[in-house]
């Protein structure tokens, strides 16, 4: 499947390919029309590039290099995963900016919050609410994805693993946008920023009080578990559980709804790949691998420790570093046939949920969200395609995703 290459200099692009990287980032206003193809320009110009933007950083194009520096988090510490980074709360993200020991610990402390387990616990649970929210799409004729179902079950499961009860949705949901509107004001201002997090705070403090006033029981949520657990031989402070809450909140509700969002974005257009679906359900979870490597979502950011080189540059300590973990999976010295879903890809190396110490505490759930929606949604509507009078809009951030996805259901 072709596709003719972006005009990145009429969405307002610098005329020539140095100028585009120097200026690139994952807000470029030129690059959110088609990110992968930006990134593309960016991997062609240099192994390892440089932007000029928010004070400046490196930009890692390959997946060897991006991999070794996640795997020496003693050069290349997590103490600002964005760029530009503004902190959210008032001590350190709990366990996204530790490094070292620290952070050893807290993964020991939240691993069982997160486990195989504990997901297989809640899969009866996801599996109704996902069918659920198909409920809602069948019989439809037009139906946006985005808002109606990609954005839904995410924030369902994240209530039912957390303990909360589903009349909070609305709530919950209203306190995210409301966080990710003020806070995207709040660059470099710690009062806008503790404005924008309040709302939520408050949310899961209260849910903190709950669970206390409850007493022990025989709760599989991961507030109940927190409330038991230990960090280095101590008990949790409600700050801690609630740092912790928060962070895996923000950590995993906008990434797995953009996986699912750029799934049907790439299956609205392929029927070949839905009827693949449809007719080998055994082989889901292998599909949901391939749809999430090909369609990127996530960046985060490193910052240097010590002067180290890498791939022929020499990098200083404060320097910083875009880690673009979906574009890895574009990597056509690691992959055939790089820039194509193909479904019947031999089992190979990823690099989406990260690699490393801070590989992604929530795949397991995250990737059992994506495979029950593709089983589910797919046994009862297996025809749909993009609706010709609304375009998707999509956008390009450190999460990169889809704001509004119109569908037309049934066969055209």
């Amino acid at each position: 499947m072709t596709t003719t290459p972006t005009d990145f200099v009429a969405l307002g692009a610098p005329p020539n390919v140095e100028d585009r990287v120097r200026t690139f980032s994952t807000f470029a206003a030129w690059a959110q029309a088609d990110p992968v193809g930006a990134f593309t320009e960016v991997r062609d110009y240099a192994r390892m590039a440089h932007s000029d933007e928010f004070g400046g950083f490196w930009i890692p194009t390959r997946y060897e290099d991006i991999e070794w520096i996640a795997r020496n988090p003693e050069i290349f510490s997590s103490a600002e995963p964005l760029i530009p980074h503004t902190p959210n709360l008032p001590e350190k993200a709990i366990p996204l900016e530790l490094d070292g020991a620290e952070h050893t610990a807290w993964r020991q402390t939240l691993a069982d919050c997160f486990s195989p387990g504990t997901v297989n616990h809640f899969a009866p649970q996801i599996e109704q609410l996902t069918r659920d929210l198909v409920d809602n799409a069948v019989g439809a004729d037009r139906f946006d994805f985005a808002p109606n179902f990609a954005v839904k079950l995410p924030a369902a499961v994240f209530l039912v693993n957390f303990g909360v009860e589903p009349e909070a949705l609305p709530q919950l949901l209203e306190f995210k946008d409301w966080y990710v509107r003020e806070g995207l004001a709040a660059v470099n201002d710690p009062d806008q920023m503790a404005k924008a997090t309040k709302p939520l705070l408050d949310f899961f403090q209260g849910e903190v009080d709950k669970r206390r006033a409850a007493g022990p029981g025989e709760r599989h949520d991961v507030i109940s578990k927190l409330l038991t657990a230990t960090y280095r031989g101590r008990p949790l402070t409600d700050r801690e559980i609630v740092n912790a809450s928060f962070v895996t909140m923000m950590a995993s509700l906008d990434t797995t709804t953009s996986a699912l969002n750029l799934s049907w974005l790439t299956l609205a257009q392929r029927p070949d790949l839905r009827a693949r679906i449809v007719n080998e359900p055994d082989r889901i979870p292998r599909f949901a691998e391939e749809l999430i490597r090909y369609q990127p979502v996530l960046t985060t950011a490193r910052i240097v420790t010590r002067e180290v080189e890498v791939a022929g540059v020499t990098m200083r300590p404060g320097d910083k570093v875009l880690m673009s973990w979906g574009m890895a999976g574009r990597d056509p010295e690691v992959y055939e046939r790089a820039d194509e879903c193909w479904f019947d890809r031999p089992p190979s190396r990823t690099l989406a949920f990260g690699v490393g110490p801070h590989r992604c505490l929530g795949m397991h759930l995250a990737r059992r969200i994506v495979a029950t929606a593709l089983r589910e949604w797919h046994s009862r509507i297996p025809d749909y395609r993009l609706d010709p009078d609304s375009p998707p809009v999509t956008y390009y951030s450190p999460v990169r995703g889809v704001m509004s996805l119109p569908l037309r259901l049934g066969a055209g």
